[in-house]
Parts: structure tokens; C-alpha cells; sequence
């Protein structure tokens, strides 16, 4: 080994850690929270310094495609905000055929390779089983959201990363991560996107968000476009895959409405091109 090239390899990890939130900071955020963006940092170093593979150049240049398409931030300039287009990409985006490469299973591959930490590499593992859902709002208590997931009917007590609390009746696209670990006293989880909340036009004008059954009948137009037998098993690969690569990207585009702070208004339905306020 040139004695060179690993003084300045370890200088580049030196640098990079610099780059990772620090405790102090940490320390802001709820505990879950908190462990997920530590990791979502640790992957962030990981997939830029692979990224120069040439194993990874299709799925790179995916990503910068996307990139400069959407522009990724927040509204105004774009509906696509940072940590929904980071997941996207780092998650679910991914290679064709039946085992479906992303950036985020290579550099988990890797991780184990070089015996990485176990707790680090269960965080990761988690972040890349994770996908885009549609949830129903049923309740909240103090800072906890109870959200019931459309066709699994999964229920589930959340924390809002944004904040944002909501209001029974909403419909909720959003990423959910779990408790990465058992046998803790963490007994929720937590939306790590912020909220798009998903309605359409009422006859007065106004925006209606509680549109459940609109949404049921979507996944009953499209979930047999799969291919898969299962109605659970579509659902999932809709939601984490879409029916094309830049299927849900295009969707939040298009369907963009308005904006706070801690949320983002969507309006309409992919299948429905009339009823998206951009198409």
C-alpha cells in the first residue's frame, strides 16, 4: 500500500465525519428521530464516495436526472423536499430485474463486509425497507398522531418529524420509519418525510382532504398493474416502486397545491391527469 494514499484517505473519513451532525445537536431532536437522521448522514458519506463506481453509473445518472428535474428543496421551488427525494433515491430507486440494487444495498453490502457496527447497520437495513405509504389521520394525543395505513389497515402511533400534528380525516403520503430495535421503550414511530396531505377540489373551491375512498378506488384501478398476486404484496411495490422510475416524483410535481412550514398540500391522482393542478 502507498503510505500516501492512506494518510490522505484517512484525512478524506476525517473531513467527512466533520460533516455528521454532532450530540449537541442531536440532542434537539426526539430520540428516534435523532438516530435516523445520524444514520441517514453516515449513508449520505457512504453513496457519495461510491457513487464514482462503475457498477452504480445507471443508477447515479438516474439520480441526477431526477435532480436536475425536480429540484429537489421545498416549496416554493419545489414540492419535492430534501429528505423525501434523499429516501427516494437512496432507497428506492434501484436497478431492474428481481433483485432490485439500490444505492443504499450496496453500501449496506459493503457495511457488512468490513464488519460495520451492528446497531449502525440495523438503522440502515430499516431505511432501505422503508417506502412511501398512504395513511388515514385517526386521532392524535399530545405530540402522537394514530395513522391507519390504506390497504394493509396497518395502524400505527407516530411522531411528526415537522411537527406537523393534522387532523382526523386527513390523508397522509408519507415515509414511516419503525423502532429499529427490540426490546427498547421507544413504542412509536416516526413520519421522516414531512407530510404531503393529499385532497382534491371541492364543489366550492375549497380543498377537501378527506378523500379515502377516492384513494381506494386509485388502488383499485391500479394495484392489478403489478403484476403481482397478492393485494398486499402490489400495494408495497406500488408504493416503494411506483409503476414507472419517476412515478411518485412526477406525482408530487404535478399534484403540488400549497405549502406550510410543515406540510404540503397535494391535490389529485396520478392516474387522473385532469385532476392534477400541473399536468
Amino acid at each position: 500500500m502507498n503510505l500516501s494514499d492512506w494518510k490522505e484517505a484517512k484525512i478524506n473519513a476525517e473531513e467527512y465525519q466533520r460533516s455528521v451532525i454532532s450530540e449537541n445537536d442531536l440532542e434537539k431532536y426526539d430520540p428516534l428521530h435523532g438516530l435516523y437522521i445520524y444514520a441517514q448522514n453516515q449513508l449520505s458519506i457512504l453513496i457519495e464516495q461510491m457513487a464514482v463506481l462503475p457498477p452504480l453509473q445507471k443508477l447515479v445518472d438516474a439520480h441526477i436526472q431526477a435532480e436536475e428535474e425536480y429540484m429537489p428543496s421545498y416549496p416554493p421551488v419545489s414540492p419535492l423536499t430534501y429528505s423525501y427525494f434523499f429516501c427516494w433515491s437512496a432507497f428506492d430507486l434501484s436497478s431492474e430485474g428481481a433483485k432490485k440494487e439500490s444505492s443504499a444495498t450496496v453500501a449496506i453490502d459493503f457495511c457488512k463486509s468490513q464488519n460495520t457496527d451492528e446497531g449502525l447497520l440495523t438503522l440502515f437495513e430499516t431505511m432501505q425497507a422503508s417506502r412511501m405509504g398512504i395513511y388515514k389521520h385517526e386521532g392524535k394525543d399530545a405530540n402522537y398522531v394514530f395513522l391507519r395505513e390504506l390497504i394493509t389497515n396497518k395502524s400505527i402511533k407516530v411522531i411528526s418529524s415537522s411537527g406537523y400534528t393534522g387532523y382526523s380525516g386527513e390523508i397522509w403520503f408519507v415515509r414511516v420509519l419503525p423502532p429499529p430495535f427490540i426490546n427498547t421503550n421507544i413504542d412509536y414511530s416516526v413520519v421522516f418525510t414531512t407530510p404531503y396531505i393529499l385532497g382534491k377540489n371541492a364543489h366550492d373551491g375549497s380543498f377537501n382532504p378527506s378523500v379515502e375512498q377516492d384513494w381506494l378506488l386509485y388502488f383499485e384501478r391500479n394495484l392489478f398493474k403489478m403484476k403481482v398476486g397478492d393485494r398486499k404484496q402490489a400495494y408495497e411495490n406500488l408504493m416503494k416502486y411506483g409503476l414507472s422510475k419517476n412515478y411518485w416524483n412526477e406525482y408530487i410535481f404535478l399534484s403540488y397545491r400549497n405549502y406550510k412550514e410543515n406540510m404540503i398540500l397535494l391535490e389529485g391522482f396520478p392516474d387522473i391527469s385532469s385532476s392534477l393542478p400541473h399536468a
